[in-house]
């Protein structure tokens, strides 16, 4: 099928198909997605709903507009005919809007970008590269809160963070670099529990290159072996992401934590390959927190 991101296929294995809708679906490529993913016995027939029906769409429902698409999706859901809404065409926040009630985003709300280093055949993971929230220690605290367990699950060992800042050095008039710092010292203390350190504040050269490390005199063992990446804000983020895809060639994709934890998002553009993973991803998430009761 496909060679990426093996811990996820990995936790995939234990899944039992799951049912979905297509919020106003357009795009043949997530149907030959889905095809793919059916064939791996990861979901039952998909329910469609968009402004027409496209040759292989057997299940299928007409909605004129994306708002329309996803009013109907939604009480799909509500009714419990479906587990879980994938965003077919149409833009991202948009799509999170129309589904999460009040069109806002839950404080635990958290995108987790993941990523794949294929020399090291390593996942890595990036907190938050899409929702724009402020980048306050509170949030942090309740991003890591959130996270920490679902990549557990992933991993099935002691997961390894680092928490980026412009520097490497605590310094009272960066906020960036106070925040890493607290967060390192409470993962010390143990208050994520005992299966996450936090590392920090790191810059980026030193969290991706041992040797960038050494020449700068700051000792981390973990330096170019990060599970993930604590990003200090959107900005940063964004370029963080966009780095890595477009210019390190990094497959990339990712998923929406959430207290609601029925919504799959539509990354674009992705190979087909990269879209199988991203659901599946989503799927082992809508799992997990199904499994443990919410968020």
């Amino acid at each position: 099928m496909i060679d990426l991101y093996p811990d996820i296929q990995r936790r995939a294995q234990q899944l039992k198909p799951k049912r979905c809708v297509v919020s106003y679906a357009t795009d043949i490529s997530l149907l030959q997605t889905l095809t793919l993913v059916k064939d791996k016995r990861l979901i039952t027939e998909p329910l469609f709903i968009g402004p027409r029906k496209l040759p292989g769409m057997h299940n299928f429902r007409e909605a004129a507009s994306m708002h329309v698409s996803a009013a109907m999706a939604r009480e799909c859901w509500l009714q419990r005919e479906v587990d879980l809404i994938i965003q077919g065409h149409g833009e991202r926040q948009s799509f999170i809007d129309l589904h999460l009630k009040g069109g806002v985003l839950d404080k635990k709300a958290v995108y987790l970008a993941a990523f794949y280093d294929s020399k090291r055949q390593q996942t890595f993971f990036g907190i938050d590269p899409l929702i724009a929230v402020p980048p306050t220690l509170e949030r942090k605290i309740s991003q890591l809160e959130t996270v920490a367990p679902f990549l557990k699950h992933i991993f099935n060992r002691k997961i390894y963070a680092v928490a980026l800042a412009p520097i490497e050095t605590v310094n009272p008039k960066i906020p960036a670099t106070v925040t890493a710092a607290v967060l390192a010292q409470m993962s010390v203390r143990r208050q994520f529990g005992n299966f996450l350190q936090v590392t920090g504040p790191l810059d980026i050269d030193c969290a991706l290159s041992k040797v960038a490390a050494g020449r700068k005199g700051v000792e981390s063992e973990k330096s170019g072996d990060f599970d993930l990446y604590i990003l200090p804000d959107t900005n940063s983020s964004y370029f963080f992401t966009t780095f890595l895809k477009y210019i390190g060639n990094v497959p990339t994709i990712g998923v929406l934590l959430s207290p609601d934890h029925h919504l799959l998002l539509n990354s674009a553009p992705l190979t087909i390959s990269e879209r199988v993973a991203e659901i599946t991803l989503g799927l082992i998430a809508y799992n997990f927190y199904k499994d443990i009761g919410g968020l």
